[in-house]
C-alpha cells in the first residue's frame, strides 16, 4: 500500500505543471487570479497526529482526508499548496494567526477562533463522543462527568468548549488521541471526549481493546478550513474550490479514509489471515493432488489430514458447484446455524440467506461478471449477509470466497470461509444508534438532523419546490421538571415524540434538536409557496392539536396527569435563496416570536 501511495504521489509531482496549466479557472474573479500569480503557493498548515483526518506517514508524506480535499482543489483550481512541517499543532495556529501559514485544514470553528480567522462552510461533521474503559453504567453525556478526570488533546476544540461550559471537569491533557485512549485504559483518566470518527480509527490503528462508547455530548465536531485574516483572498478562492467538489468525490474521500473502515469494521490484518489462510488450504489441496499421483495409502493419510484441520477451526469452511449448490461443508455450521453437514448438502446457497443477503449476493455476482466480461477477473470476494439458523433466527456471517476455474479458466465453483460476525454487528449499529439518535426519545439528534437538512436542499434545489422547517418549544417544561423530577419530564418528552412522528408523513423527519426542543422537517411539499405554506399551516394545527391533549405520566410511585401546549415557528424556505443555517435560525426565531405571544401560538417566519 506504501508502494502505491508513493507511485501515486510521485506521479502528482512530475505531472503538477501540466495540473495547473490546464485547471478551471473560470470561477475565480480577476483580482483572485491576480492574487494567485503573484503567490504561487498557498501555505497549509496541519495536525501530524489527527487520523483519519490528516497525519504525517511513515513516508514523510502528509495523508488523510483533508490532504485529498487539497489534491482535488489542486486540479480544479490551478493552485499548488505546501503543508508546513516539523510544527506541533499549536505552533500551527499561532503562525496562522500572525499570517505565517494562510490555511488550516481540519479544525473546528469556535468562538475563541473566530476572533483570530475565518472559516469555510463545513466539509464533515462528526458526532463528539464519552468513551470510558467498559467499567461500570454507561456515562450518557458530559453532565455526568463532573469532577472526573477527562483525558483530550491540547489545543483542539474540546479543550475551549469543555473550559467554557463544563468547568467542574478535570481536563488531562494529553498530544494525540492514541495518548489520551491510552490514559483511559491505564486508569490515568476516567474518559475520553473527542471526534468519533479519529476515535475508531485511533482503536483500530494501535489495537486497544476494552474501550466503550459510553455516551455523547451536545458538540459536533464539524471539519473546516481556517483562513488567515492577513490572506483575505484565499478564503474566497478555497471556498469556490471546496464548493466545486461534488457529491460522488466526497463519498469517495469519506469512504477511503472513513466509512469503508467504520461500516466494514475489518481490519486488514484480518484480511491477511483470511488469505494465508485460503492460501494453506490451497498448499493442502497441491500436495494432496501430488501424493495421490504418487501411492493411494498415503493419499488417504493427506485426506484425513484436512479433514481434521477442517472440522476444527470454528470457521466454516464451503465449495459449491458452478450452480452455487454446496459441495462441502464443515460442521462449524452446525455450531453456527444449527444444521447438519447432510441437511446442507446439494442445497442452493441462496437458501442459507434472508431475502436481502440473497439480493446482496446478486450484487457480488453481477461486478464478478462485469469484471470477467472487461478481461478483469476478480480474485477473493469479501462481503457481510445475514444467515437463516435452523430454529429461524438470524446471524450475521462475513464471507470471503473466491472462485475455482477449468483449464479455460471458466468459473466452475466455489470454494472459501464464513466468519460469525453478529456481536461486531450489533456494536457497530450501537455506535450508529449513539451518533446519529437521542438516546431517551430515539428520534434523529442534531446531526442527523442537519444531514438530511441538507439531503433535502439539494433535492429542493433540483426539483424547484418548497419544503418547511418547524421549530418546536414546549411552554412551561421547566415547572413539570421542578415540580414532579426529571423522571416525569422524560417520560412527557417520550410521549411528545411519538405524538409528533403521528402527525408527519413517514418521508418527514421529526427530531430532538436538544432539551424540550424538537424539529420537523417537511421536504418537497410544493412548487408554489402559497400552497407549501398552507400545508406546513395545517400540520402545524394537527400538531399543536396533538400535543394539547391530557398526558398521563406513571412514573415509579406517582401518577401525574399534566396538560401540555407547545410554541411553534415555521420557515417555509426556497433552498435556492436561503442556506441551511439561514433557515434553521429564521425557524428558531419563529418560535421565539411564538413564545412572545403568549405561548401554545404558531408564528411562521416572513410574517413576524
Amino acid at each position: 500500500m506504501k508502494v502505491i501511495h508513493l507511485f501515486l504521489l510521485t506521479l502528482f509531482f512530475f505531472h503538477a505543471p501540466t495540473l495547473l496549466a490546464n485547471a478551471p479557472l473560470a470561477s475565480l474573479t480577476q483580482s483572485e487570479r491576480a492574487w494567485l500569480a503573484e503567490n504561487p503557493t498557498i501555505r497549509v498548515g496541519m495536525d501530524s497526529d489527527y487520523a483519519p483526518y490528516e497525519w504525517l506517514g511513515a513516508d514523510g508524506h502528509f495523508v488523510g482526508m483533508a490532504v485529498d480535499y487539497l489534491h482535488l482543489m489542486e486540479q480544479k483550481l490551478g493552485v499548488r499548496f505546501e503543508i508546513i512541517k516539523g510544527k506541533s499543532w499549536d505552533e500551527a495556529i499561532e503562525m496562522t494567526k500572525r499570517g505565517e501559514i494562510d490555511l488550516l485544514t481540519s479544525i473546528v470553528q469556535t468562538p475563541e477562533r473566530l476572533k483570530h480567522f475565518t472559516f469555510s462552510p463545513p466539509y464533515r461533521n462528526t458526532r463528539t463522543m464519552i468513551v470510558d474503559n467498559g467499567q461500570g453504567h454507561f456515562i450518557g453525556d458530559l453532565k455526568h462527568l463532573a469532577s472526573k478526570r477527562v483525558a483530550i488533546e491540547k489545543g483542539y476544540f474540546t479543550q475551549e468548549m469543555l473550559t467554557t461550559h463544563y468547568p467542574q471537569i478535570e481536563l488531562v491533557l494529553v498530544g494525540s488521541t492514541a495518548q489520551a485512549l491510552r490514559y483511559v485504559l491505564e486508569g490515568k483518566a476516567d474518559a475520553y471526549v473527542g471526534d468519533m470518527s479519529a476515535i475508531d480509527y485511533a482503536m483500530w490503528a494501535e489495537g486497544l481493546q476494552g474501550l466503550r462508547f459510553s455516551g455523547q455530548t451536545e458538540f459536533a465536531s464539524e471539519h473546516r478550513f481556517a483562513f488567515s485574516k492577513h490572506s483575505p483572498h484565499v478564503a474566497s478562492i478555497i471556498n469556490k474550490g471546496m464548493a466545486s467538489i461534488t457529491e460522488e468525490e466526497r463519498n469517495a474521500i469519506y469512504n477511503r479514509w472513513i466509512g469503508m473502515r467504520i461500516q466494514q469494521g475489518v481490519k486488514a490484518q484480518t484480511l491477511m489471515l483470511y488469505g494465508a489462510f485460503v492460501g494453506l488450504l490451497a498448499l493442502v489441496f497441491g500436495v494432496m493432488y501430488y501424493r495421490l499421483r504418487r501411492e493411494i495409502q498415503h493419499r488417504k493419510a493427506m485426506e484425513k489430514h484436512y479433514r481434521h484441520l477442517a472440522e476444527d477451526v470454528l470457521d466454516v469452511i464451503w465449495r459449491t458447484d458452478g450452480e452455487l449448490r454446496v459441495t462441502y461443508i464443515s460442521p462449524s455450521d452446525e455450531r453456527l446455524r444449527g444444521f447438519k453437514a447432510e441437511e446442507v448438502l446439494g442445497t442452493h446457497v441462496f437458501e442459507m440467506f434472508t431475502p436481502e443477503g440473497v439480493e446482496i449476493l446478486k450484487v457480488q455476482m453481477r461486478k464478478r461478471a462485469e469484471a470477467e466480461a472487461k478481461g478483469s477477473p476478480i480474485d477473493f470476494a469479501r462481503f457481510q449477509v445475514q444467515h437463516v439458523c435452523k430454529d429461524g433466527s438470524l446471524i450475521w456471517g462475513e464471507i470471503l470466497s473466491k472462485p475455482e476455474r477449468n483449464e479455460k479458466g471458466e468459473i466452475i465453483g466455489y470454494h472459501g470461509i464464513t466468519r460469525e460476525m453478529t456481536e461486531q454487528k450489533l456494536l457497530q449499529e450501537q455506535i450508529r444508534n449513539l451518533a446519529f439518535y437521542d438516546a431517551l426519545t430515539q428520534l434523529p439528534n442534531r446531526l442527523l438532523l442537519t444531514e438530511r437538512l441538507h439531503q433535502v436542499h439539494l433535492n429542493n434545489k433540483r426539483e424547484s419546490c418548497y419544503s418547511a422547517v418547524m421549530f418546536l418549544d414546549l411552554d412551561n417544561f421547566k415547572s413539570l421538571n421542578d415540580t414532579h423530577g426529571h423522571s416525569v419530564g422524560d417520560l412527557l418528552l417520550c410521549q411528545v415524540a411519538e405524538r409528533l412522528k403521528q402527525c408527519v408523513r413517514e418521508v418527514d423527519t421529526v427530531a430532538r434538536f436538544g432539551g424540550d426542543e424538537f424539529v420537523v422537517l417537511l421536504g418537497g411539499l410544493h412548487e408554489e409557496k402559497e400552497i407549501a405554506e398552507r400545508y406546513a399551516e395545517n400540520v402545524a394545527q394537527k400538531i399543536s392539536k396533538s400535543l394539547c391533549t391530557t398526558y398521563i405520566l406513571n412514573a415509579q410511585d406517582q401518577r401525574v396527569e399534566h396538560h401540555c401546549t407547545a410554541s411553534i415557528g415555521i420557515v417555509v424556505f426556497d433552498a435556492a435563496k436561503e442556506s441551511e443555517d439561514d433557515i434553521l435560525k429564521h425557524a428558531d426565531t419563529a418560535m421565539y416570536k411564538a413564545k412572545e405571544s403568549g405561548k401554545n401560538t404558531i408564528c411562521m417566519w416572513g410574517y413576524l
